[in-house]
């Protein structure tokens, strides 16, 4: 019987366009559980069936003492500018009941929508700055000439440090405070490891590189191996680069970094594979997507 992309080859030709997208895939979200409703109904909406399969969870510092000091400088009005990295970062903050600040004291900047939307949300503020590249680079573009501005950077007790650098090569003096802990997922009985083997996985997404590291930490090494006829979709270069670090080599890396647009992305890869017919399927370790039989 035919596979995923055969099928997708079939209906390609056909007089019948398939109505949904991503019509018989079944895709693993990777993200945090209370994250990851949302996108589990989009592929519902695309035709996929979502596979549930936390591999990070978060918590607060161990020892909040740096974060609710900072947070008070900032009460002060001792910061220019209050960076936001994620969502988690700005949940992380209104956690601490922080959020009586007086907001025209200091300007927040926000690395993409998603975080600025949970600015609104949770903070009840819009943040000054949006940049059109929702990574660490092109944020730090977007606040230009930063001499002698004071900056509290918030972020996960694992985030990379390639915005502090940015930030402090612009001009900034920079507070980084750890606002939350990345912990292993709790297991919620999904056997990944068992369905990657069976091929009854079609593609995985990862939306972070934290999430990407997990989930090899969580199914184990074989992972790796058995993720090779599997779509490896990310959600931006950032998480590609570490797939590609622990032995993963992604298919898709989004253009857009939301997940909607990863989501496009993966349907545009879908896309251009059903368009290659002549072409023979690469085969695995060569990034094939898988072709679950049935």
């Amino acid at each position: 019987m035919g596979g995923l992309i055969v099928r997708a080859q079939q209906e390609q030709s056909s007089c019948c366009a398939p109505t949904k997208p991503l019509s018989g895939m079944r895709v693993v979200i990777t993200r945090s559980a209370d994250k990851a409703d949302g996108m589990a109904a989009r592929l519902r909406e695309l035709g996929a069936e979502p596979v549930i399969f936390p591999t990070i969870a978060y918590a607060p510092p161990e020892d909040t003492a740096a974060l609710d000091a900072a947070l008070a400088r900032l009460v002060d009005g001792q910061y220019d500018w209050l960076v936001m990295t994620s969502g988690q970062v700005v949940k992380a903050i209104a956690d601490r009941q922080a959020f009586s600040i007086p907001h025209s004291a200091f300007h927040i900047a926000a690395v993409g929508p998603a975080t600025a939307a949970a600015c609104a949300d949770l903070l009840g503020v819009q943040p000054a700055t949006v940049p059109e590249q929702f990574i660490a680079e092109g944020l730090a573009a977007a606040l230009g000439d930063l001499t002698g501005k004071r900056v509290l950077l918030p972020k996960a007790d694992i985030g990379r440090p390639t915005l502090e650098k940015l930030l402090r090569a612009a001009g900034a003096q920079v507070d980084r405070v750890v606002a939350y802990r990345n912990i292993p997922a709790p297991d919620n009985g999904v056997d990944m490891a068992g369905m990657l083997a069976a091929g009854q996985i079609d593609a995985v997404t990862f939306t972070s590189g934290s999430t990407a590291r997990a989930f090899v930490q969580k199914v184990g090494p074989q992972s790796l191996d058995l993720l090779g006829q599997t779509v490896i979709a990310c959600i931006g270069p950032a998480a590609a680069a570490v797939c590609r670090e622990i032995g993963m080599e992604p298919q898709v890396v989004a253009e857009v970094f939301t997940e909607e647009g990863l989501l496009e992305s993966l349907i545009s890869y879908l896309e251009r594979m059903a368009l290659a017919p002549q072409t023979p399927l690469p085969q695995a370790g060569e990034g094939a997507p898988h072709v679950r039989q049935g």
